[in-house]
């Protein structure tokens, strides 16, 4: 392969490799959670990149061939064994299955240039090299110039004679040449510079990012800009509130005003049926008061017919006593030399019937005191009707005694009345 298809071959492979891996970065950032595992993702694809654009426009294409190599096999080998198993986890098999794509395709443009011999030797010091330095995980910038003499490995170290991958440019080509590479190397990074840049900016984000500082100023801005936007949304809103606070002030007011008409109404017919109601209650009591005035109209008659029947009752009472003592006077004993008055049946009969008169006077004294409602006179007559039983028992007692006395009386007549008949026999 001539030194123009060897840097051809180089500068497609560096395509390759910026397509490839940034392609599979992406992809990786977009699962991993947290910001700062986005951050070192974004690192890594930014570092990688720019390293193989670099190789790629140096100066030599044997040399930057090897470089290829060296930088794409460890940076698999450092994703492999260290930033898919203790940084990013499962994530990371996109990065490491891009490297070994990468990897094996930088290997078989090796060969096209390197006996299997070369090859096999240029492996083992690429692995001598990863197990002298275990802790570096940064591998973009080593080169192979970086593994030191190549005394140990002969069949490498023909590379550097004369037409070999390190051999001098003079060399190789002639001056025109030269310069033909340089200016293809001159595009390649030129193109390649705005890519390579693009992620640089990018990079340089998420670091500002992640600065405590920034994230303070975002923070701010962030609050800053809720607060405009919540103000621009009260002052968009503000012209429908307004309107809608005039129309619910109108309602509540209507609201309130009928409430209160409502009220007043009600208390209207409140008042208007306590009104009624104690107009009712007035008439009631006018009726009662003249029921009251009727009675007592009544009540004031009752007493006079009472009063004129206790006195009908009373005078005949004081003549039945008059008739009774004088019926008893005659029983008395009396002087033997004043004659004594012939029993007349007569007497006896009409003192029997002015008793009758005054208990008929009594009868009807009374059902008039029935028939009376008031106290006062209900008093007064239950003290007359005292008074008259008393009278009535000593009449009562008298009676007794006189028709005792009439009875013996006529009992004698008819036994001097038997032997006056029986001695004019």
């Amino acid at each position: 392969m001539s030194q123009e298809e060897l840097q051809a071959a180089v500068i497609s492979y560096a395509n390759r490799f910026i397509a490839t891996i940034g392609q599979a970065a992406f992809q990786m950032e977009e699962k991993i959670p947290t910001r700062q595992g986005r951050l070192i993702a974004a690192a890594r694809k930014v570092y990688s990149i720019s390293s193989a654009a670099e190789i790629a426009a140096g100066p030599n294409a044997g040399p930057a061939l090897l470089d290829l190599v060296v930088m794409t096999t460890l940076n698999r080998m450092v994703w492999e064994f260290y930033w898919r198993p203790q940084v990013f986890g499962m994530p990371a098999s996109i990065m490491v299955d891009a490297f070994k794509k990468m990897e094996a395709d930088a290997w078989d443009l090796a060969a096209k240039v390197m006996t299997s011999t070369q090859l096999e030797e240029f492996r083992d010091l690429i692995l001598d090299w990863y197990a002298d330095n275990p802790e570096q995980v940064s591998v973009d910038y080593i080169r192979f110039s970086d593994f030191g003499d190549l005394g140990k490995k002969p069949h490498l170290k023909e590379i550097q004679k004369p037409g070999g991958l390190l051999a001098p440019v003079r060399e190789a080509t002639a001056a025109v040449d030269e310069v033909r590479m340089t200016s293809e190397r001159a595009m390649f990074l030129l193109t390649k510079m705005q890519l390579i840049m693009g992620f640089q900016a990018e990079l340089i984000y998420k670091q500002l990012v992640m600065q405590p500082e920034t994230n303070k100023i975002l923070e701010d801005i962030s609050g800053f800009r809720t607060t405009a936007d919540r103000f621009a949304d009260l002052l968009e809103q503000l012209p429908r509130q307004v309107a809608d606070e005039r129309s619910a002030m109108f309602t509540d007011a209507e609201r309130l005003i009928a409430r209160e008409r409502t009220a007043i109404l009600k208390a209207f017919d409140d008042k208007s049926t306590a009104i009624h109601q104690i107009n009712k209650n007035v008439q009631e009591t006018l009726n009662r008061v003249g029921t009251t005035f009727g009675s007592l109209q009544k009540t004031n008659a009752d007493a006079e017919r009472l009063i004129q029947g206790a006195q009908q009752t009373v005078r005949e009472m004081k003549d039945l006593m008059a008739a009774v003592d004088g019926l008893v006077a005659r029983f008395e004993p009396k002087d033997p030399a004043t004659p004594s008055k012939t029993f007349d049946i007569n007497e006896y009969t009409a003192l029997l019937v002015k008793i009758q008169e005054t208990v008929g006077s009594l009868n009807q004294l009374t059902q008039s005191v029935n028939e009376t409602s008031t106290p006062m006179i209900t008093h007064i007559l239950e003290e007359f009707n005292d008074a008259a039983d008393t009278r009535v028992d000593h009449i009562f007692w008298r009676l007794l005694q006189l028709l005792a006395a009439t009875g013996v009386i006529i009992l004698v007549i008819l036994v001097v009345n038997q032997r006056q008949k029986q001695t004019r026999k």
